[in-house]
């Protein structure tokens, strides 16, 4: 008799857990991002649930942990605005400081940034987190002596273009307004809009078009070295 209440009251217990389980906030996997050349980052959805991620800037992938409890590392992949991750079943893209994971087509987790520290009143978010070129390219610092950095607020009219050129140096930018088509060597188009920012290709011809009825404007960096051309005209 005693074991056979026992036995029920087992039954019981597994019922009652098996009831509150579901009830229970989901908590992001904890994720191990020590690395010296690695950046923590959490996102959190308006229903609460989070989703943590560890940006490795040397192996250029991300580690990405769910509010199931499972964890993923995806490979960096050519993105035309913020920072993309797939593995092509599983692909983690963070965009103007939001983060998106997804299933195949599914979205399965959106959400904002979680605090990064800084006192009230300042906040931050992610443009673009890669170690690539527009183009797919790893992303190489030249090496000199005399480095100089330059930035420039560059205007392009309604359905004007900048003319083919390239860049010897790495040229970063980023969009205050309209919408840039910049068409590659090779015919690959990338497409920029208002608060994208822009890892330019280096050493590949490109052409940049206005195509909208807004001026496009955008702030450009260029990392070069002291007396050397940023902009190689292609000769007609």
């Amino acid at each position: 008799m005693i074991r056979k209440g026992r036995k029920n009251m087992k039954r019981l217990t597994l019922v009652v857990i098996l009831l509150v389980l579901p009830l229970l906030p989901a908590h992001a996997a904890p994720l191990e991002c020590n690395g010296p050349r690695n950046v923590a980052a959490a996102y959190r959805s308006d229903g609460g649930a989070q989703l943590n991620a560890c940006f490795d800037l040397d192996r250029n992938t991300v580690a990405v942990g769910l509010a199931d409890g499972s964890r993923v590392v995806l490979p960096a992949t050519v993105s035309g605005s913020g920072a993309r991750y797939s593995d092509g079943a599983r692909t983690f893209w963070e965009h103007k400081g939001i983060g998106r994971y997804f299933v195949g087509e599914k979205l399965l987790f959106e959400g904002g940034p979680v605090s990064t520290g800084y006192k009230s009143g300042v906040t931050s978010q992610l443009l673009v987190k890669t170690s690539v070129t527009a183009d797919g390219k790893k992303i190489a610092y030249p090496v000199t002596t005399n480095p100089e950095v330059t930035a420039m607020l560059v205007e392009i009219a309604p359905k004007a273009e900048t003319g083919w050129h390239k860049h010897d140096v790495p040229v970063y930018a980023y969009m205050l307004a309209g919408e840039l088509e910049v068409v590659l060597e090779g015919g690959k188009h990338v497409t920029y809009k208002s608060g994208d920012a822009i890892i330019e290709v280096v050493g590949t011809q490109h052409n940049g078009i206005n195509k909208g009825k807004e001026t496009v404007k955008l702030v450009v960096f260029y990392t070069g070295i002291k007396d050397q051309s940023h902009v190689i005209r292609k000769q007609e």
